[in-house]
């Protein structure tokens, strides 16, 4: 029986540990819906996006991952207007002199969905969750948003692929090879159009699973986000965009991610990545009309697992539909 509990102790190794990272994304600068219900209905049209990661190409049992979202704004046909300001001297703003156009919002609701399905080695997870936001106008360019998200994850093992030692071993009819927990996640969303600020957490049920006392055990681990970005204007075409994510799992990992995006006439954007301590990234995109984009990434591996795989691509393909103003390249989330 030992080698059956060896495995069964690397089985939910392996799941502790993926419940500690979620599925790693490069092109979350793309989505960050991603990893804050917050953004929901953030832009002026329906957001839908859908991505697929393969990671560590040529290891066998190597992580692979596919998601699809959409989220979208209530109201949205008359949310983002630009207003004229007149200064105190009274001047008559139909004229055009002394105004200033003028971003704002009006206070909205916001709706969305993630579907993602993420393979690594015979463990399957698949999750479905729904997110609501409101955003409320703090000041005539900053806006506050806030999200709560509730879903669904289901782990289940390939036992079919299983070397069992014993036959009919029970861990095969276990309710370990198949499990369902609950997934609530919250986000708060500081943004104009010059910048963002965003914090969230996500898996934040408690959701225990144990086959009998003393016995092995699966949980979902909270996962906690900080980004921010500041967007800079080199010159009437060009745009830069620094950005910073920190994500910490409750267990203490820790990871920095470090990003620029260069972003010209806002069609075409080239940018590059930094995880520390696991791998370089350089990405490119381009917004061919106002309902389609396309981006992509290449990772190069810098940790040790490099001496036993590829590196790591990754594609989002999204689209803008019901865009009624023609928003080629988003004016919020950039």
């Amino acid at each position: 029986m030992r080698p059956v509990f060896t495995l069964l102790s690397l089985v939910f190794i392996t799941l502790s540990v993926r419940s500690q990272q979620l599925p790693q994304h490069t092109l979350y600068v793309q989505n960050n819906f991603l990893l804050n219900p917050a953004v929901a209905g953030i832009e002026n049209y329906i957001d839908l996006r859908a991505g697929y990661r393969t990671q560590w190409v040529g290891m066998e049992g190597a992580p692979t991952s596919f998601y699809a979202s959409f989220h979208t704004s209530l109201n949205k046909n008359d949310r983002n207007t630009k207003r004229l300001s007149m200064r105190n001297n009274g001047s008559n703003p139909g004229s055009g002199a002394n105004t200033n156009n003028r971003f704002y919002i009006k206070p909205h609701h916001g709706l969305g969905a993630v579907a993602q399905v993420d393979k690594a080695g015979l463990l399957k997870t698949s999750s479905l969750s729904l997110s609501y936001a409101y955003h409320l106008p703090l000041t005539s360019r900053i806006n506050l948003a806030g999200g709560l998200l509730a879903g669904i994850k289901q782990y289940r093992l390939n036992v079919d692929a299983l070397d069992l030692v014993t036959p009919n071993d029970p861990f095969e009819a276990s309710d370990f090879s198949n499990m369902n927990k609950a997934d609530l996640g919250v986000g708060l969303w500081l943004y104009s159009n010059s910048f963002f600020l965003g914090v969230s957490g996500m898996q934040l049920l408690r959701s225990n699973s144990n086959s009998a006392e003393g016995g092995p055990y699966a949980t979902l681990q909270k996962h906690y986000f900080a980004t921010s970005g500041i967007k800079i204007k080199a010159s009437s075409e060009l745009a830069l965009t620094p950005s910073l994510m920190v994500k910490m799992a409750e267990s203490g990992v820790v990871m920095v991610d470090g990003n620029a995006k260069l972003t010209y006439n806002d069609r075409f954007w080239t940018g590059i990545s930094y995880r520390h301590n696991d791998a370089f990234a350089g990405a490119v995109g381009i917004y061919i009309n106002h309902m389609l984009d396309v981006s992509y990434s290449y990772d190069v591996t810098t940790s040790a697992i490099n001496t036993v795989s590829a590196n790591t691509h990754e594609v989002v393909i999204g689209l803008k539909l019901n865009n009624a103003q023609k928003v080629l390249c988003p004016q919020w989330v950039w």
